[in-house]
């Protein structure tokens, strides 16, 4: 698998890859000042100097059975990632399905620990594996998470344990990818591309080969989907 793709804990913590537009007071990366590179994590972490990677998820096994908005929680193959859904589509934790994994949202007065989160502190964020659904009643929620595969399927066609990340090809088309690390992806169809965040004014980086099929002199940087552009 190579190295694992970067998760953002905060803009100061695995960040990945600032926007020289914020610095300068623009939208777009400046011509001859490509910058390219994307990171999952909590898009809630999201901002426009620091972004994180937007995906459709549909965790097998839950109590919801439909796919939604979320995002990345940490990688676990070439193109597998473990995923949670959003905060929004959280959970009372008396609806969780046993086997499943899901992440604290808010704590309440919910007993997390026999659940199956264990003892100690509970903090907003905990994944772990349900045991147990907890007493109807707690205040306390909770977001489903799971492993997901990438797939090269439109919105709303996603089955239990596919997953989709999408760019925006120099084209302006919307492209699902196969694969993809920090810096570079491989759609479904056409050639590997370099991944960036950002709106760019040039949308091709010279990468050092010869020219041939086998050695391109060039990549196309595209825009991944994201929780802030």
């Amino acid at each position: 698998m190579g190295r694992p793709l970067k998760i953002k804990i905060s803009d100061t913590q695995d960040a990945g890859f600032n926007n020289p537009g914020a610095l300068i007071g623009m939208t777009t990366t400046p011509a001859n000042e490509l910058f390219y590179g994307v990171v999952g994590g909590n898009i809630s972490t999201s901002d426009y100097t620091f972004p994180v990677t937007t995906t459709r998820v549909f965790p097998s096994g839950g109590s919801i059975t439909t796919e939604a908005e979320g995002f990345i929680v940490r990688q676990k193959g070439a193109s597998k990632y473990l995923v949670s859904r959003l905060d929004a589509t959280a959970i009372d934790p008396a609806n969780a399905v046993v086997g499943t994994q899901i992440r604290v949202v808010a704590v309440g007065d919910t007993d997390w620990a026999s659940m199956g989160a264990g003892e100690g502190t509970i903090a907003v964020g905990l994944i772990f594996t349900v045991e147990k659904a907890s007493a109807a009643g707690s205040s306390g929620t909770a977001a489903e998470c799971g492993i997901c595969s990438l797939v090269n399927v439109n919105d709303a066609a996603l089955s239990a344990g596919d997953m989709t990340v999408t760019f925006t090809a120099a084209d302006s088309s919307a492209v699902r990818l196969k694969r993809f690390s920090n810096r570079h992806g491989i759609p479904f169809t056409g050639d590997p591309v370099l991944l960036n965040f950002f709106r760019i004014s040039d949308d091709t980086v010279k990468i050092g080969g010869s020219g041939s099929a086998a050695s391109p002199a060039t990549r196309d940087l595209v825009q991944v989907e994201n929780a802030s552009l």
